[in-house]
């Protein structure tokens, strides 16, 4: 079931956001005073329920002095069910409550904010929020105005943000809508609320949203709705343990992730009720390694065999060894062949700073790493020659033309021809041997941890 967007546990939680971040108490306030009237205009029915379940208790109570047979067996069982479900009506009770996940009960895990730039250092941004909302100056920590609605385009002069040709004297601008999802950036509906943070002329805009919704936005994207439950699940877990890593690290910066670079993020125009479920259902799980928060990698496809992190990532120091996989094989990446030109690979190669010294003649490996995929291989000509790593070669020719660095290479006329298997990186989570491992009936714990080995999934 896809969970409902609850306005007054996401401005209350803004409120509380805002106050850690230097936003003046008036802010919370506003906010606080919203969620109120919020509150207030369902109260009485809540309170009701609360008067009907206090009742029911206690008739249950005295039923079973009566009949103390029998109190164990059935009154108290029945009286807990019934005044469970009047409690579960109760609107700040249900707030309150464990939610269901599957046939479990399990404690809500606590909220977490991620930022996420959504552009970097681009000219403008448009902006429309379908209801009211506050504008805050992050620098100076004020008010700046209130809206009904909002439709903008901001840009920025000498660093100052400017919106609709006026300028607010800032560089730090705070776009908090009262109501959920009615945010909207550059014609993408998001949750949350938005910081715009000018810089030499150019904006970074940066949504500030609760983790849980920030991966509804996720999988949908880094996956197919359509996979099995358990392939979706798999995904909202690396996911989540790869934005918490991030989030850890880069508390000091501006943004936490960057969309897409990190991870693929459509705002909730991409929501699907069955990832968001996969997201409900694992709300809280990350993956842990030798104590510490794993970098979860994913990736499409691994050609049937992973690759451990620390060889393709330098900076990252803990991480799982690869595995080998034989469940990718309905993949479409699978197998796959790229060719080019040697004259188009000799000019790519001379716009990046890396030449040969004439056309090239010849190519060959250098190094593999554990998994096959190339480390390093060097192109030569008849006056020199030059060397790069696999994941150089995939960035000049093209990420989507040169799939992953399992290949062979070979010259064949005038052309170089690759050979090669799987799609991206192959570190961690391959995400077309999740869904064969979810059609064989594995479990989205046994998927994760066999990806991950000697890795914990914790909440």
């Amino acid at each position: 079931m896809t969970p409902r967007p609850r306005c007054q546990s996401l401005n209350s939680f803004a409120a509380k956001e805002l106050l850690m971040k230097g936003v003046p108490s008036c802010t919370t306030v506003h906010i606080a005073f919203i969620t109120k009237q919020r509150m207030v205009q369902r109260s009485s029915s809540s309170c009701l329920r609360a008067v009907v379940a206090k009742y029911v208790a206690a008739l249950a109570g005295v039923v079973a002095l009566a009949m103390p047979r029998v109190r164990i067996l059935t009154v108290y069982p029945a009286a807990c069910v019934l005044g469970a479900a009047l409690l579960a009506g109760c609107s700040s009770m249900r707030e309150a409550l464990p939610g269901p996940v599957g046939d479990a009960i399990r404690a809500p895990a606590p909220r977490q904010t991620v930022r996420v730039a959504l552009v970097r250092n681009v000219p403008s941004v448009t902006l429309k929020v379908a209801g009211p909302g506050v504008l805050y100056d992050r620098v100076r920590r004020r008010a700046v105005e209130r809206f009904a609605t909002l439709a903008a385009t901001c840009t920025s002069v000498g660093g100052g943000i400017v919106m609709n040709g006026r300028a607010l004297g800032t560089s730090r601008l705070a776009i908090v809508p009262d109501m959920p999802q009615s945010l909207w950036v550059n014609s993408v509906l998001y949750r949350g609320a938005l910081e715009l943070v000018g810089k030499a002329g150019t904006l970074t805009a940066v949504n500030n949203l609760d983790l849980e919704e920030y991966l509804m936005g996720v999988i949908p994207r880094e996956t197919f709705a359509a996979w099995p439950e358990a392939a979706l699940c798999a995904q909202a877990v690396a996911s989540r343990s790869f934005a918490v890593y991030h989030m850890r690290h880069n508390s000091n910066n501006d943004y936490d992730l960057i969309a897409p670079t990190h991870q693929l993020y459509g705002g909730a125009s991409a929501e699907d009720p069955r990832t968001s479920k996969a997201v409900q259902d694992t709300r809280g799980e990350i993956l842990t390694y030798n104590g510490d928060v794993l970098c979860a990698f994913f990736h499409t496809s691994c050609g049937g065999r992973t690759e451990e992190a620390r060889l393709i990532f330098p900076d990252v120091k803990n991480s799982p060894r690869g595995v080998s996989s034989n469940f990718e094989n309905d993949s479409p990446h699978h197998f796959w062949r790229f060719s080019v030109a040697l004259l188009n690979c000799g000019e790519k190669l001379r716009q990046d700073g890396k030449t040969p010294g004439g056309p090239i003649t010849g190519v060959r490996v250098l190094q593999r790493y554990p998994s096959g995929r190339v480390a390093r291989l060097q192109f030569s000509s008849a006056h020199g020659a030059c060397e790069l790593s696999g994941e150089d070669c995939r960035r000049i020719l093209g990420y989507d033309k040169l799939k992953s660095t399992l290949f062979n290479v070979a010259i064949r006329g005038d052309r170089l021809e690759f050979a090669g298997r799987g799609w991206g990186h192959g570190v961690g989570l391959c995400q077309w041997s999740s869904k064969g491992m979810a059609d064989r009936d594995y479990t989205y714990k046994q998927i994760v941890l066999y990806f991950y080995p000697g890795a914990d999934i914790t909440r």
